[in-house]
């Protein structure tokens, strides 16, 4: 039996999608990057695939597609970071749709009939054309990335660049920018919404105006529980010490497993409802809880994400985002579908 489990609730990822769509009135692109954001890319895409509202997936590289379509996936996949030469080939091959956002990455493509989607850079600063024309009867698709979303006056901006280049082109199919956070602008020219933190319940902004459920529920079981005088030193580098005599207990999930170090004597899980402080160091494989006034016993489940909280809290305590923390998922956590 596993030591840890993550749990994807398929009831959840679906309304997520489809009140994601019902608020943009718009068909989605699926970003499934980096193994669905640590999700499980193999359990979530079978999922999205039969949800109609989801009318194309997006991955970061040519690997990624080809993984994909090897699943089984028949809808249309964009590879979001380019196309590099001799990645070409597999493109056509694979049936991939590549986003062109270097003149380079044109020349991958020579002679090759693939649809592609150009992307501008309108203030991102990392990939794009600033105000270059395509001329190419490939071009089926054209996005840019918003960078601040919660900047609601950058993000305008951004919106009304991206607006003025899209006067020079003519029947395009594909026009996308707006993000799990970018939605809220319901931007009226863009024709699919292109999200990935959304559809697991996680909230990109306070106040998120779109009702999201709970997607993603994770647990490790308790390895020891043993009682340990005031005084004792915990974990590596002898960080805390107890304050009193206590029950101390040893989660098996470490920075190894994605719990991030910097929650070492800040962090929080949960047992029974009750939360429980992580005290010393995270380990590679091990985290260490106090579990004084619980019942608590080797083999018992400890919630590290679940009702009492979400990935987007964690990361808060931990001072990073959601996204870095289940993109570190690692591969030995069971992966479960609801």
């Amino acid at each position: 039996m596993s030591r840890s489990v993550l749990t994807i609730d398929s009831k959840a990822l679906e309304f997520n999608v489809k009140s994601l769509s019902k608020f943009s009135k718009k068909p989605i692109i699926a970003v499934v990057k980096s193994d669905a954001y640590g999700v499980g890319v193999a359990h979530v895409v079978q999922l999205l695939e039969r949800i109609k509202e989801v009318e194309l997936f997006a991955v970061a590289c040519v690997e990624e597609g080809i993984e994909l379509r090897k699943m089984g996936i028949k809808k249309p996949i964009l590879v979001l970071g380019g196309v590099l030469k001799g990645e070409g080939k597999a493109i056509e091959e694979y049936s991939l749709t590549p986003v062109v956002s270097h003149i380079e990455h044109l020349k991958a493509l020579d002679g090759l009939n693939v649809p592609i989607h150009i992307k501008y850079d309108t203030g991102m600063g990392r990939l794009g054309f600033l105000d270059e024309i395509i001329e190419d009867p490939r071009v089926e698709g054209l996005l840019t990335h918003l960078s601040s979303p919660a900047e609601e006056e950058f993000s305008k901006e951004q919106i009304k660049r991206f607006k003025n280049i899209l006067r020079y082109y003519k029947n395009i199919k594909y026009i996308h920018l707006e993000s799990s956070a970018g939605v809220i602008y319901k931007v009226p020219y863009a024709t699919h919404i292109r999200v990935g933190l959304a559809i697991y319940g996680e909230k990109p902004l306070t106040n998120y105006p779109i009702q999201l459920a709970p997607a993603l529920s994770l647990k490790a079981r308790l390895i020891s529980v043993k009682r340990l005088p005031k005084g004792y030193s915990i974990s590596y580098s002898r960080t805390y010490r107890l304050e009193r005599d206590s029950i101390v207990g040893v989660v098996a999930f470490g920075y190894a497993d994605g719990m991030i170090k910097s929650l070492s004597n800040r962090g929080k899980l949960y047992y029974e409802g009750k939360a429980l402080e992580i005290i010393g160091n995270v380990t590679m494989d091990m985290t260490m809880v106090d579990l004084t006034g619980t019942d608590a016993k080797v083999g018992d489940w400890i919630e590290i994400v679940g009702p009492h909280q979400s990935f987007t809290e964690l990361a808060k305590m931990a001072g990073t985002i959601p996204y870095e923390i289940m993109c570190n998922l690692s591969k030995r956590i069971e992966r479960e579908v609801l």
